[in-house]
């Protein structure tokens, strides 16, 4: 990452968010449907990040976790998750 990130929550889910991509682009290197699919959701949860990085309203950023796949909504860390969505 090219910017150092100033919140903790965003730093946990570009953290996770890499991991998702590592893990998807390892399992199928070949594949170039899943290596889309694995970067759209790298793209999508990095977009979150960005919104809890910028300080986006509460309610905005629980409406984007909201509408990733529930496997990919899986991988952001319970600590985040829950300061958006509760």
């Amino acid at each position: 990452m090219k910017n150092k990130l100033t919140n903790k929550n965003a730093e946990a889910l570009a953290e996770a968010a890499l991991k998702w991509f590592n893990g998807h682009h390892n399992m199928w290197p070949t594949d170039r449907a899943m290596l889309k699919v694995g970067t759209s959701d790298y793209f999508d949860l990095m977009e979150i990040v960005n919104m809890i990085e910028v300080g986006a309203e509460k309610k905005a950023i629980a409406k984007a976790m909201w509408a990733l796949d529930t496997n990919v909504r899986d991988q952001i860390p319970n600590k985040v998750y829950n300061a958006y969505t509760d």
